[in-house]
């Protein structure tokens, strides 16, 4: 698989949904499941969210001079996107049911990162990348990460990992789409 069709659009788009909408809420789920210190924790979420959002808004600003993307029917945010983010949403709404019924409502962060880390998965190829495998993995593997401690009675385990595990690896794939960009604007550059 290719990245060829990878382009300024594609990667300001998923930084800004991993970096905004999903990163800084995992941060905060995981803030919420300590007791004590828990402010002293919100601060380096909201630090590394503003200082990544500096460098979205700047790769903007640089990256101008990458490939734009395509036309609109070749947009990779179409229906094959739309019913991604559908099948996510479905997902977490009827599966976080099932934890309740199993009396491991604590659970639910689990399988809600599950979910989001599924639905990266047919991302690699709608983008030409397979880069999104990659957050897929790892965000299902935090997830079974949580399952271990969870299972063996630590109930902290079940929001605290998803929480701060799902931000970093949301956040790591910001970067790493960042440092790929820089990358590529120097090199359309020469």
């Amino acid at each position: 698989m290719s990245d060829e069709r990878f382009t300024r659009g594609h990667v300001i788009t998923s930084t800004i949904t991993s970096l905004i909408g999903i990163g800084v809420g995992w941060w905060f789920s995981g803030v919420a499941a300590v007791v004590a210190g828990s402010t002293a924790l919100a601060a380096p979420g909201i630090v590394i969210a503003l200082v990544l959002t500096g460098w979205v808004v700047r790769f903007g600003r640089s990256g101008r001079a990458l490939p734009p993307g395509g036309r609109r029917s070749d947009s990779p945010f179409g229906p094959g996107y739309g019913i991604a983010v559908l099948v996510m949403l479905v997902a977490i709404v009827a599966g976080s049911r099932l934890p309740a019924t199993l009396d491991l409502a604590e659970a639910t962060p689990a399988w809600v990162l599950v979910a989001v880390g599924a639905h990266f998965a047919p991302f690699a190829k709608l983008f030409g990348s397979a880069r999104y495998l990659v957050p897929a993995a790892a965000l299902c593997g935090t997830a079974v990460l949580a399952a271990v401690p969870g299972a063996a009675g630590s109930e902290w385990a079940w929001r605290l990992v998803p929480g701060f595990g799902g931000a970093a690896v949301l956040w790591a794939t910001v970067v790493a789409g960042l440092l790929d960009g820089r990358r590529s604007v120097a090199a359309h550059a020469v």
